[in-house]
């Protein structure tokens, strides 16, 4: 389990997060959902330790946030930040070596599993830009995957693919999902959503207003910004 307690995160003098509290289960999809500005973004980056909250904590499974091994957490950008100059081989196999967490050899080998099983097995050896968007998005999944990860985060996964794509990926990452693995995705993306999570966080102006049900968001969200939310994006 995953457990936030009165987070708060400031940039200058700025209040990002005002004291956010929540519990997710293990085997859940959990959706970030917002307004831009909202404050889900920088609650991801401090899921994923790339920012440091200013107050309040982060333990899963019983243990700190900070204590946690580096292949405890798996994220996947929202621009992939695949490394332009090596292939997608070598993409996937690098944290695992840098970790020393398996040998090359071992590397590799589950490397090429993962990429067929991503439907990817011809693209081994090819250069990022090389790939289609949706090609690129399904590497950046596998090199979060490589060294199994119990927490997999993903920030907005559609926003730089063809809406078209929206079902491939959202299957892609119901998939994923695992009784000892925990996934939560930032997005503004209602119809990915709407598919594949178990539990909404919807932030405004930084503080959580919706913490409930896939189904109780959608049909009576109390949040009055949550409604508006809702029919705004639904319009378009």
């Amino acid at each position: 389990m995953l457990k936030v307690k009165a987070l708060t995160k400031s940039f200058h003098n700025h209040k990002i997060l005002r004291d956010i509290s929540f519990e997710l289960k293990m085997g859940t999809i959990t959706a970030l959902l917002g307004p831009s500005g909202s404050g889900k973004s920088t609650l991801l980056r401090c899921l994923s330790r790339l920012e440091v909250s200013d107050r309040g904590s982060i333990v899963f499974q019983g243990n700190s946030l900070t204590d946690l091994s580096s292949s405890s957490i798996g994220m996947v950008f929202q621009g992939f930040h695949l490394f332009p100059h090596m292939t997608v081989l070598e993409n996937l196999v690098h944290a695992p070596l840098q970790l020393k967490q398996m040998t090359k050899k071992n590397a590799e080998r589950f490397a090429v599993a993962l990429l067929k099983k991503f439907d990817l097995n011809g693209k081994v050896h090819h250069f990022p830009n090389q790939l289609s968007g949706g090609q690129k998005q399904r590497v950046a999944i596998a090199r979060a995957l490589i060294v199994n990860p119990p927490i997999l985060l993903f920030d907005e996964p559609t926003s730089a693919l063809d809406p078209e794509m929206v079902n491939e990926i959202a299957a892609l990452i119901y998939n994923l999902k695992s009784p000892d693995r925990l996934i939560i995705i930032a997005t503004h993306e209602l119809r990915l959503a709407k598919l594949i999570v178990d539990q909404i966080l919807f932030l405004d102006r930084g503080a959580l207003v919706e913490n409930v049900s896939k189904a109780t968001f959608f049909k009576t969200p109390k949040a009055k910004r949550a409604r508006q939310f809702i029919k705004n994006l639904m319009s378009t």
